[in-house]
């Protein structure tokens, strides 16, 4: 009985949980930069005329010194940017729509999305957000509104899906590691409790959703 009340307890609370933990990231290949909206862990990239269709209105920018502003244009399970040539990128989508997010325990809640890729290298803070900033020698800071987020939380994922969970530090940096070559992503999840509304619609909170993709080569 026990062994049946302890099963029953963990399927509650997973069903509690959201069905996915959505993200949008960036990957760089042949010269190409593509924005994805799905999960990377587990290789699911949404289509255009189905999910992908959500990231309606997303903005792409090089970061190199200065914010250049880039075009992009809707493929069928990806969003080109076109113009970044290999140089550090990010981009970000702001425009969705309020969401009843109680039952996943995060209120009504404003979803924004952002993304970055980086060489490796120390980089500049971006304009997000929500930023994972590269500093180099596989460390990074987590920055919100342009200061350090300490005791961020943050996830690794592998190009062969390993997880690797990291807490940041009172400074919001934290040190991850990449034994293998490929694309690594990095995803933090911050919940801000800041009221508003957008669109003629209330919300209580924002839950911001932010990645960095890294290369090892």
């Amino acid at each position: 009985m026990k062994k049946i009340i302890t099963l029953f307890v963990a399927s509650t609370l997973l069903t509690a949980l959201p069905a996915s933990a959505h993200f949008i990231w960036l990957e760089q290949t042949d010269g190409q930069t593509k924005l994805y909206f799905g999960e990377y862990e587990g290789g699911l990239r949404e289509k255009t005329g189905g999910r992908l269709d959500a990231i309606f209105a997303p903005e792409a920018f090089v970061l190199d010194g200065k914010v250049v502003p880039l075009a992009l244009k809707r493929n069928a399970d990806f969003i080109a940017v076109d113009g970044a040539n290999n140089q550090p990128v990010i981009a970000h989508e702001l425009s969705m729509k309020v969401k009843d997010m109680t039952k996943y325990y995060f209120g009504i809640a404003k979803p924004m999305y952002y993304a970055r890729i980086g060489t490796g290298t120390a980089e500049i803070g971006s304009m997000n957000a929500l930023d994972i900033q590269p500093l180099g020698n596989n460390k990074v800071r987590v920055n919100l509104n342009g200061k350090a987020l300490s005791k961020a939380k943050l996830k690794v994922i592998a190009p062969n899906q390993w997880l690797q969970e990291l807490d940041a530090d009172e400074k919001g940096e934290a040190t991850f590691n990449m034994p293998w070559v490929g694309l690594y992503v990095i995803e933090v999840v911050y919940l801000e409790p800041n009221k508003g509304s957008y669109q003629g619609d209330a919300y209580e909170n924002i839950r911001h959703v932010s990645t960095l993709s890294i290369v090892k080569k």
